[in-house]
């Protein structure tokens, strides 16, 4: 299944549910830990958010960091990330800025901080675009990049986001499915300001791609409603969709609103 990133007012869940009895047993299939912090200084905001995360991941091996700051802090994203860094290590630090970052514990967080470790292997492919009539070929490059490592499986999703705010996310999307397939799952959101960051680095208008690959299982749901009661509605069956019967083996929900 398809996502297209970006969408307006929509609610788009990914729950990954780990597969068969012994990875549920050793819970190792794909381990996840987050934080978020309130803070109004960047670089402490980084850190303490990093420190949640990784608290709550254990002694797991960190293979991927996402982090999301939000719009007050973009011009200062470079002191997010030292802060970040001064947790996990710059190279598995991926991000980008956002209109309000979100955790289970705030919807209105300076700084949010998602840690994946476990068995599943973490792929990543970066390509730039600085005008619309690039955007087919930068998701060409990153679905090249990514063509290897997303025969593996069984489970894979594509995590995509930066500079592909509408319509100019359909392009993108549209050039790494023409690499790896047309109905390859892929959800993600458009970063504020364009800007992301790549192994503890900022990259200006570019794209990236984070592909998850291993023994795990993916739900979509997708939802749009421009009422503000629906805000809340549609987020619930949007999880309701993704989720089906499989409560008790949901490894990591991915939210993008």
């Amino acid at each position: 299944m398809r996502m297209r990133v970006g969408l307006a007012l929509a609610c788009v869940a990914v729950v990954v549910l780990a597969c068969g009895t012994q990875a549920l047993a050793a819970g190792k299939a794909l381990v996840s830990g987050n934080g978020c912090s309130m803070s109004k200084d960047a670089k402490a905001a980084g850190e303490e958010a990093a420190k949640k995360a990784k608290a709550a991941l254990g002694e797991t091996t960190p293979k991927l960091v996402l982090v999301h700051y939000s719009d007050p802090l973009i011009n200062k994203a470079a002191d997010v990330i030292a802060g970040v860094a001064a947790v996990f290590p710059k190279d598995v630090i991926y991000g980008c800025g956002s209109y309000s970052a979100l955790t289970q514990e705030s919807n209105d967080a300076a700084v949010a901080v998602l840690a994946l470790g476990g068995e599943a292997a973490v792929t990543a492919a970066v390509a730039g675009t600085k005008e619309p009539k690039e955007d087919a070929e930068c998701g060409k490059q990153i679905g090249e990049a990514l063509k290897d490592a997303a025969a593996k499986g069984p489970g894979k999703v594509l995590i995509l986001f930066g500079a592909c705010h509408i319509p100019r996310n359909d392009q993108v999307v549209k050039g790494i499915c023409g690499v790896l397939g047309e109905k390859f799952p892929i959800v993600g959101a458009a970063a504020c300001r364009d800007d992301i960051v790549v192994k503890g680095e900022l990259a200006k208008q570019s794209n990236v791609g984070i592909l998850l690959t291993g023994n795990f299982a993916c739900g979509f749901g997708l939802m749009k409603d421009m009422t503000v009661a629906g805000l809340i509605s549609s987020a619930r069956e949007t999880f309701k969709t993704a989720i089906g019967d499989k409560k008790d083996k949901v490894a990591l929900v991915l939210v993008f609103d």
